[in-house]
């Protein structure tokens, strides 16, 4: 499982345990499942406003008008992935999990603009991919979890050919919108699953 730990100081390697001076949290790591949950922490403040609704949808509270965009505007921040480990715990806080151990970081994704980060997780993204057998172009809007899940489950409706050429061995270019490749195959791991 992927984790994540947003951080105004870059180039961390491994995540210390300590001791949060506000609310009396034992000493620890704190990490998430969810990376907008984590973008929120990408600047030094003594309280963040988010919340949870009953559904589970993150949301953000601004608690004077324009506070998000005076707290995150051009702040420089890090996001750090790390892996879920033995000994994590999760919290009453959804999608959160802490560690009293030292954390290695797997991986560091410098974010220039915080504000801009946090704003790219609610934008509208298009997914295309080609089907596997006829090659045609396919495509599904995702604007939040639940366009994904469902994007991924059409994805993965799709049958997955015995032989042929994969995604990766060609380019992919969409003018000048950014393109992320996804490889989904279906080698069998070594203990017989796929």
């Amino acid at each position: 499982m992927k984790l994540y730990h947003v951080s105004p100081t870059a180039g961390l390697t491994v995540l210390r345990p300590s001791v949060t001076e506000f609310f009396g949290k034992p000493k620890q790591v704190c990490l998430t499942s969810l990376k907008p949950m984590a973008l929120l922490y990408g600047v030094r403040h003594f309280e963040y406003t988010y919340g949870y609704t009953r559904e589970g949808k993150l949301y953000y509270e601004e608690y004077f008008p324009d506070a998000l965009e005076e707290l995150y505007r051009g702040k420089r921040a890090s996001l750090y992935r790390c892996a879920w480990r033995e000994g994590m715990e999760t919290t009453r806080i959804p999608n959160e999990y802490v560690s009293a151990a030292e954390v290695p970081v797997e991986e560091e994704t410098p974010i220039p603009d915080v504000l801009e980060a946090l704003l790219e997780q609610e934008r509208v993204h298009e997914v295309r991919w080609l089907h596997p057998e006829t090659g045609a172009l396919r495509s599904f809007r995702v604007g939040g979890e639940r366009d994904w899940e469902a994007c991924l489950a059409a994805i993965l409706s799709d049958p997955a050919p015995v032989r042929g050429r994969s995604i990766l061995e060609s380019s992919l270019t969409l003018g000048q919108e950014p393109v992320y490749q996804i490889h989904i195959s279906g080698k069998e791991e070594p203990d017989g699953s796929a």
